[in-house]
């Protein structure tokens, strides 16, 4: 329960002289709203409303916000006051804020030109937008022909709100006025209706900038809509035909200051197969959004880009290579001008890290033979560049069909045995996978530098089959170096090899807790019977926390009384972590004990376990957790928690009411 005094206070500072307090009294109100009893609400609710209407200016924002917050306890007082009060446009204008589909009547006689004025008519107009039901949608149709451009404008805005689909022949006639042409371009281009098409393309040479850039944007949702539809290519196909003048504005509009705006205008100037565009994307390329929209419009136009990315690439900013390296990635492989690939090689020792990272990335998507030696030398470089040059060439040999000579011809022998050139090579062997360059990995294992050991043992890790590495993991197992130790557990289980359990066993015993608890997850890996004693065994006396949580792991799989009788009684843990665990292995077991502990759990005191509790039960499929669960998600407060009950709920062939949702 709330303190009604606590509750009083913060409506009283509603009106507080300062910004910064207004705001933090309205959190105040709204958080004391959600545990306050039913009259402590109702009355809130009143005096909330009272202040929406006060001459007051300092409380009305705050007692809005709170009631738009609290729409769902807010909405029951507010129609009674607008019906007792049905012209007073501050309660239409927050109704039509948190309208639901009830509203509809209520907000339809509002729009009526001759019961109302124009602010009421389009108050109620922004609110059937929002409700956006056919009645709604039909009573915003009738607008359009009000003789007032302003109130065309709000119901525009309204059926763009609504996401309504309207004839184009109800639209075009609002094109020819300048005002309402911005607003009318937007719900031309939700119509999903190709008659739409022709007009927006004609905004496009629109005197005003503003009208453009809404164009542009409605052409590239009408081209998402009529895809759906099965109106393929519709728009593109306007645009090819479309004279040099469009496609002009179209490539201005690449520079525009709105990223939604800019994005929309590399989709179509790729759809109009404008491939000069190009040539303005490096300039305009400043998000991830952007930069994948141009790597798209790259890829659409194929080997045909070769020519323009060349100019670009003899004028680029150096604060630009890393989007040009980008963009060329984006070339169909085997059709790339060699110079681009020799860009390309070149970045690889580009001053900037980005920069350098991209280039060895797309030549990991485009690059040849031709390439590996240069990205040989990068993989001498430590991080990132290194990393992924080792990639770049391990890519380059899998496209290739004599990948083991060309990795000899760049190697040589013996390989290299210390600091990052050493371990990218294991990097190069491990993706590649195969059992042929076993023997180098193994004599990598008796590197003096311990980072290569570890890289050497991952990567027998990633080599399949019955090889001598296994047998040099089991060695590797009693290595100095704990996280040498760790990398060959790790690896063992990969390799799922007959020597891996005892080996693995073995390692449970080992003094460093990192080890011990890779040997546990490469044991759990195996899911081999004869681990559970060990794995029951280290979750009783390990003082290894990550081990512990993989032994639990592990013996969720077991399907045991005596499992599910550890398990119930871990998840009384004082441990968080083990307790979320002991929920995760709880999913596995058929009986119903497993279930009821779980519903235990949605009361904890951690929201990280309620919701590793509710996916648990959402797995374990138990109808006979469906009325808890109901229960538990009317309480809920936590936002995560409560879509993880509701999730389990549609998993258990349940469904929560609109309250419940909401």
């Amino acid at each position: 329960m709330t303190d009604a005094t606590t509750l009083a206070s913060a409506l009283v500072a509603l009106g507080a002289p300062t910004w910064r307090d207004r705001k933090q009294a309205a959190d105040a109100v709204a958080h004391e709203l959600e545990s306050a009893t039913p009259p402590e609400v109702d009355a809130a609710i009143e005096r909330l409303l009272d202040l929406v209407l006060s001459p007051e200016v300092e409380p009305r924002a705050g007692a809005r916000e709170v009631l738009v917050r609290h729409a769902a306890l807010a909405r029951a007082a507010l129609r009674r006051r607008i019906d007792a009060q049905p012209e007073e446009r501050a309660l239409v204008e927050l109704l039509s804020e948190i309208a639901d589909a009830d509203d509809t009547a209520r907000l339809i006689e509002r729009v009526d030109a001759h019961r109302h004025g124009a602010n009421m008519r389009a108050a109620a107009s922004a609110g059937l937008g929002r409700i956006a039901n056919p009645a709604a949608v039909e009573a915003l149709l009738g607008m359009l022909d009000d003789p007032s451009e302003t109130l065309r404008i709000s119901a525009l805005d309204a059926l763009r709100e609504a996401c309504a689909a309207v004839e184009p022949s109800r639209i075009e006639p609002l094109l020819a006025s300048p005002i309402s042409r911005r607003a009318a371009a937007a719900v031309l281009g939700q119509s999903r209706s190709p008659d739409a098409v022709e007009p927006l393309v004609s905004l496009l040479l629109d005197a005003m900038a503003g009208v453009r850039a809404a164009a542009v944007v409605a052409l590239a949702r009408l081209d998402d809509e009529l895809d759906d539809a099965g109106h393929t290519y519709v728009v593109g196909a306007a645009l090819s035909r479309a004279d040099a003048v469009i496609k002009e504005r179209l490539r201005g509009l690449l520079e525009h200051r709105a990223a939604l705006v800019r994005q929309a205008a590399m989709r179509l100037c790729a759809l109009a197969g404008d491939v000069d565009a190009i040539t303005v994307l490096l300039e305009v390329m400043d998000d991830p959004v952007a930069l994948d929209r141009g790597i798209a419009m790259v890829a659409a136009f194929g080997a045909s880009a070769n020519a323009v990315l060349r100019v670009a690439a003899g004028r680029v900013a150096p604060s630009q290579r890393e989007q040009l390296f980008r963009l060329i990635g984006a070339l169909p492989p085997g059709r790339v001008d060699p110079l681009l690939l020799e860009c390309l090689t070149s970045g690889l020792g580009d001053g900037g890290e980005d920069a350098s990272v991209a280039a060895a990335e797309s030549l990991a998507l485009i690059g040849d033979r031709t390439c590996l030696a240069p990205l040989y030398r990068a993989m001498a470089q430590d991080g990132r560049l290194g990393e992924s040059a080792a990639d770049a060439v391990a890519a380059i040999l899998g496209r290739g069909t004599n990948s083991a000579e060309d990795l000899t011809l760049i190697v040589g022998s013996p390989w290299p045995s210390e600091a990052a050139l050493a371990r990218n090579l294991c990097r190069v062997a491990g993706a590649l996978g195969s059992s042929r360059w076993a023997p180098s990995l193994v004599g990598l294992l008796g590197s003096a530098d311990s980072s290569v050991r570890v890289a050497a043992a991952i990567a027998l890790g990633s080599v399949p089959g019955d090889h001598e590495g296994a047998d040099a993991l089991a060695f590797a197992l009693a290595d100095e170096e704990p996280l040498v130790r760790a990398a060959a557990c790790r690896a063992l289980g990969q390799l799922a090899v007959p020597q891996a359990p005892q080996a693995l066993l073995s390692a449970t015993h080992d003094r460093a807790p990192q080890v011990r608890a890779a040997a546990v997850s490469a044991l759990v890996m195996l899911d081999n019977p004869i681990a559970l004693p060990r794995l029951r065994a280290i979750v009783a006396e390990d003082t290894a926390p990550a081990a512990v949580v993989h032994a639990i792991a592990g013996l969720g799989r077991s399907g045991s009384d005596q499992d599910l009788t550890m398990l119930m009684s871990l998840s009384l843990s004082a441990d968080h972590e083990v307790v979320k665990a002991a929920a995760r292995a709880l999913a596995g077991f058929a009986h119903h004990r497993a279930t009821a502990a779980l519903l235990g759990l949605l009361g904890h005191a951690r929201w990280d376990v309620r919701w590793s509790a509710a996916q648990a039960l959402a797995r374990r499929r138990d109808r006979t957790a469906l009325a808890p669960l109901l229960r538990v998600h009317e309480d809920e407060r936590d936002p995560l928690v409560r879509q993880a009950v509701g999730d389990a709920v549609a998993e258990l062939g349940g469904t929560l009411s609109a309250e419940r949702r909401g």
